[in-house]
């Protein structure tokens, strides 16, 4: 498998893992990515911007996707000292690679990356009332940093973990996935 930037062309298949993550979710009894619409509007947008990147297996389809960017202002400010840190957005893996380790094998990508970047800290919020999306991020190495509540916003719980942490047991990446 590797991971590359998602382009244009790629809109189509992370749309689809967007839509298998939201039945996914609502499934479960999360309520969490309700609103397709806006959710496709990010993922175009975010692409044309650059920071989204996506999972391709070995016969080419698109299996995870995950976005790295700069912080949320809504959350993360001065006293956080924002630029220490690369931010993680939007973590989807299909159903058929779920509970297999590739999450863990991405948040490793993912610091490799914070670290290329000369950043102390892998960070994420993710939303206050998906509990157990909580402890998952505990259990890989994450300290809850704190929890805040925004007009409009249900994330708002924040997490990080030093960019050093690895705790993949798997290898499902090539090691041709140069740092971005």
């Amino acid at each position: 498998m590797i991971v590359r930037e998602a382009t244009a062309e790629d809109v189509d298949a992370v749309v689809a893992l967007r839509i298998e993550s939201e039945r996914w979710l609502h499934a479960a009894g999360i309520r969490q990515w309700t609103d397709r619409e806006r959710g496709i509007r990010i993922i175009r947008d975010r692409i044309a911007v650059g920071g989204m990147y996506l999972v391709i297996d070995e016969d080419g389809t698109a299996i995870a996707s995950l976005t790295l960017s700069g912080p949320d202002p809504d959350f993360w400010d001065s006293r956080d000292e924002p630029d220490s840190a690369l931010y993680l957005y939007k973590l989807m893996i299909t159903e058929r690679y779920r509970g297999t380790g590739l999450g863990d094998e991405l948040l490793d990508w993912a610091c490799e990356q914070a670290e290329a970047r000369g950043k102390r800290w892998l960070r994420l919020d993710c939303w206050r009332d998906n509990q157990g999306l909580q402890r998952y991020y505990l259990r890989r190495g994450f300290e809850h940093v704190r929890t805040m509540v925004v007009e409009g916003r249900d994330s708002g719980a924040l997490f990080q973990r030093p960019a050093t942490i690895r705790t993949a047991t798997s290898r499902y990446l090539s090691t041709r996935n140069a740092p971005c």
